[in-house]
């Protein structure tokens, strides 16, 4: 048997045990999972991984609050100041508004009923928990469970 030939045959027994099947269990972990946080202005995130999405649920209801804050009596007074405050916003706030509807119509499609609330690939819920570190490890371990029944 010459040499090339030998190599040759010792590159694809390699690239085959290199390359051997991973358990179904193993590609759920490997698996790049993507992680919704519904939470409140009050709560503070400890950030996880780059497939976060993070809605401020309460933006909408805050930004009332703002807009009706100190209104005068007469109500075409109060009107043209609410109009006036609405048109001052930036692009923040309304990135910020748009964040928080986003999340609300979210919230509802999965039938989160508190907060905080962090969704995992649209399928399961971890309440209580802002630290997406934290929750990541008790969903893989729920799933890893799951997995074995």
């Amino acid at each position: 048997m010459n040499v090339a030939k030998a190599q040759c045959i010792i590159s694809l027994l390699l690239t085959g045990a290199l390359c051997a099947p991973v358990k179904a269990s193993e590609k759920t972990l490997l698996k790049e999972l993507t992680i919704e946080v519904f939470t409140d202005l009050r709560l503070q995130v400890v950030p996880g991984s780059d497939n976060t999405t993070v809605y401020v649920i309460d933006r909408i209801t805050r930004l009332q609050q703002e807009l009706s804050h100190d209104l005068p009596a007469d109500s075409e007074s109060a009107k043209k100041l609410v109009l006036q405050r609405y048109q001052q916003m930036d692009m923040q706030l309304s990135t910020e508004l748009e964040n928080a509807a986003n999340g609300l119509v979210q919230a509802m499609q999965y039938g989160i009923d508190r907060y905080p609330a962090i969704v995992f690939d649209g399928q399961a819920v971890v309440y209580g928990l802002t630290d997406i570190n934290a929750a990541t490890q008790l969903y893989q371990r729920w799933q890893a469970g799951s997995a074995e029944q």
